[in-house]
């Protein structure tokens, strides 16, 4: 299937998000964005991911052979609507859990599973799912694997000085940072499986991943990486930044170019950006930036919040996209077109509940903020 024999090279030139007040100050010619180490690559390693594959039928449990910390789940039909799990431990079962599924992949359509935390002490798992389908799974282990030398920096800034008035500039932890096995994008003849392709910016867009994340959110990181790379088959990560609780920022769609997300150092008004997998059918030119966490019934962190709000103002301020503008978006390959929000949600995009019913009640305050030079601080 895919190389897996040699050893990891983390990708993430630096740089990455940040940090600028939007019209601060007068516009002046732009200088290059600048990505710079924060943390020497030497001595950066994380441990390799282990996967069993396992086919899960209602009403039997599953018992992995080894240590798992994620369950991956990739319905054999698309949606997987009413798929629930639950984790078998020594003690016995816990309670069901609902697995969510949310309208990401390419363009083109594709499989779009889930994945879940197993909790510690976790045996085995149960999946209920309608029909009594039977649900291809995949136990993840993304702590126990032979620990592999990364090869690149650890954390990046991106620098925005001479584009508006300076702020402190942010930093954001690399692929290598949080153990990307870059392996994993390439097929048995070399080339990558999901070749990039770069396309002027046009709009932003939120989501969350759905689930709780691992008090070390880089596992999760992994565990993400993971499932959307070789579990549905895309080839990468399916967004371009994530951002924890905690309000780290973390690097996702490989760019190739000296900083992420963009084919070049961004100009405003002639950015591009690579194109991900986080809204079917209007993908290209469209950034997307995931909360880590599950915010169905829940608000993200107010540090998860004040992140979010000061990377979409640095991403306004890079690309010349007005965030208080209603956008017409036209999808520049397949021709799709949308209105958005220059600050959109995903559920603007398709029929998901993402980025969660209760921070979607209250996202207006994001947009509100972004578009406000007295919004962000």
């Amino acid at each position: 299937m895919r190389r897996r024999n040699f050893v990891l090279t983390g990708v993430g030139a630096l740089g990455a998000l940040v940090g600028a007040g939007l019209l601060g100050g007068a516009l002046r010619e732009p200088a290059p964005v600048t990505a710079t180490g924060a943390a020497s690559g030497a001595g950066v390693g994380a441990p390799r991911t282990r996967v069993a594959r396992l086919a899960a039928e209602a009403g039997k449990a599953v018992r992995p052979d080894g240590p798992f910390d994620h369950v991956a789940f990739v319905p054999e039909e698309a949606g997987g609507e009413g798929l629930q799990v639950r984790f078998l431990t020594d003690e016995g079962p816990g309670p069901w859990r609902p697995v969510r599924f949310g309208g990401h992949g390419p363009d083109s359509g594709g499989s779009d599973g889930g994945v879940l935390p197993a909790p510690e002490g976790a045996v085995g798992y149960e999946v209920e799912a309608p029909g009594g389908r039977t649900v291809q799974t995949a136990a993840i282990d993304t702590r126990e694997g032979e620990r592999v030398q990364m090869r690149g920096e650890a954390e990046g800034v991106l620098s925005t000085e001479g584009v508006a008035e300076e702020l402190p500039p942010l930093r954001y932890v690399t692929r290598a940072g949080w153990g990307a096995d870059e392996s994993l994008r390439y097929g048995e003849d070399g080339s990558e499986s999901w070749p990039r392709e770069y396309h002027p910016v046009q709009v932003f867009t939120v989501h969350h991943a759905a689930m709780p994340v691992a008090e070390d959110p880089r596992e999760t990181m992994r565990a993400i990486y993971r499932l959307h790379t070789v579990e549905n088959g895309w080839g990468d990560i399916g967004y371009h930044l994530l951002i924890d609780p905690e309000g780290t920022v973390y690097e996702g769609r490989v760019a190739g170019g000296a900083v992420p997300v963009f084919q070049a150092p961004p100009l405003p008004g002639a950015a591009k950006s690579v194109t991900a997998a986080h809204a079917v059918g209007y993908n290209s030119g469209n950034i997307g930036i995931c909360l880590l966490g599950d915010y169905t019934s829940a608000q993200p962190s107010r540090a998860a919040r004040d992140r979010l709000v000061r990377v979409l103002r640095t991403l306004a301020l890079l690309t010349g996209v007005d965030p208080g503008a209603k956008v017409k978006y036209v999808n520049p390959v397949t021709g799709a077109e949308r209105t958005a929000d220059a600050v959109a949600m995903h559920r603007d995009w398709g029929d998901t509940a993402c980025p969660g019913d209760a921070f979607a009640r209250r996202f207006g305050e994001i947009r509100e903020r972004v578009a406000d030079p007295l919004g962000f601080t």
